[in-house]
């Protein structure tokens, strides 16, 4: 199977937007037995919230940055070892950063982007890891300091990023890094300034970007999509409710999942399916708990989609029928912003997080099919 890392964004407050949406007020149970298991496992090294993870070649995971259980914000990395279970500390990077991103670079690098820094500064620098020599080197900085931004490799080699907030405002703008050159260049501008949205790669290459928040600290509906071909943004269908901080993913039958996140403040149990063959959503059946600021969503061999975090829960949802169903047992309480991997033998390995008061833990757990 295809490895995968899962990242989750941090939150920011939303306000009204149209089309309505009412936020989920209580957890909506359906009448189904639990499938899985969600079960406490080791400590990190540090405390960690809103740290961006990745996989090396060797399978093991490299965890970077974040914030510490006293909301220092650390230059840090530690990698876990899925054979032997256990955590080490790993070289630390050049700057200090949370809310960052990081993505896999061929067989050998590791660019970590963006992010914030001590004091709640934005940050426009760029560096990556070696995993051969184990060292962190600086790059070239991008055009405009990201915080929360959304970014993926595309299949030319290239590493997108959308959007982010510049301090306190959100943007439109999108660049490209270049492995060949170190260098990123600006590319077209999404019709909308977003924060805390998504990005999906679809089965033709081309990009889905979904809702955020925007100016105004007000959620979206829009969506729109990224052609590599002609570096430009076009619309795609509105939502069915505007969504900030919510988990995205592309199933087997090429449509995208698009569940939960924060509207007007308040966490959403309802999720959406965008098809690429129409353009538009179509609503599907609700989270069993409404849940924001998630680690995000993994797809499983059997084609069910795994969603962690946003709560104390973890569900299941079955692309057959519509539904989502709970995993038996839980976090030691809501983990918001935690990191998630997937492993090669379909468990999912959990990391950190923040609870209600925004104090990072070291905990981790797994959950086994």
């Amino acid at each position: 199977m295809r490895w995968q890392f899962i990242l989750g964004p941090v939150c920011l407050l939303v306000a009204c937007n149209t089309p309505a949406q009412k936020p989920a007020t209580g957890a909506y149970h359906h009448p189904l037995p639990p499938v899985g298991k969600l079960i406490a496992a080791g400590e990190m090294t540090s405390a960690r919230g809103g740290q961006a993870t990745a996989f090396l070649p060797d399978f093991k995971v490299l965890s970077t940055g974040g914030k510490g259980d006293h909301g220092q914000v650390l230059a840090s990395t530690e990698v876990y070892d899925p054979t032997h279970a256990t955590f080490s500390a790993g070289p630390k990077m050049l700057v200090p950063r949370e809310g960052h991103i990081a993505v896999v670079l061929g067989d050998t690098k590791i660019l970590v982007a963006g992010g914030a820094t001590a004091g709640g500064a934005a940050l426009a620098s760029c560096e990556d890891y070696d995993i051969e020599v184990e060292k962190f080197t600086q790059r070239g900085n991008m055009h405009a300091r990201r915080y929360h931004a959304a970014a993926l490799v595309l299949r030319d080699g290239r590493v997108l990023i959308t959007g982010g907030a510049d301090g306190s405002t959100p943007l439109a703008s999108a660049e490209v890094y270049s492995v060949l050159t170190g260098k990123w260049t600006p590319v077209g501008k999404m019709s909308a300034a977003r924060v805390d949205h998504t990005a999906i790669m679809l089965n033709d290459g081309r990009v889905l970007i979904v809702g955020g928040t925007g100016r105004g600290h007000v959620a979206l509906a829009s969506a729109e999509i990224f052609d590599p071909k002609t570096n430009k943004f076009t619309p795609a269908g509105d939502l069915h409710g505007a969504r900030s901080e919510h988990a995205a993913l592309l199933l087997a039958n090429g449509k995208v999942l698009v569940a939960g996140g924060s509207f007007a403040g308040g966490a959403l149990n309802s999720a959406e399916l965008y098809d690429p063959q129409s353009n538009t959503f179509a609503e599907t059946g609700n989270l069993v708990e409404a849940r924001t600021r998630m680690a995000g969503a993994a797809l499983r061999l059997d084609g069910r989609v795994v969603i962690v975090g946003g709560a104390a829960s973890a569900e299941i949802y079955d692309p057959v029928t519509g539904l989502f169903r709970s995993v038996d047992g839980s976090f030691d309480t809501a983990r918001f912003n935690p990191a998630m991997v997937q492993l090669m033998d379909g468990s999912l390995r959990i990391f950190g997080g923040y609870d209600s008061r925004g104090v990072s833990t070291a905990k981790s757990w797994i959950y086994r099919p």
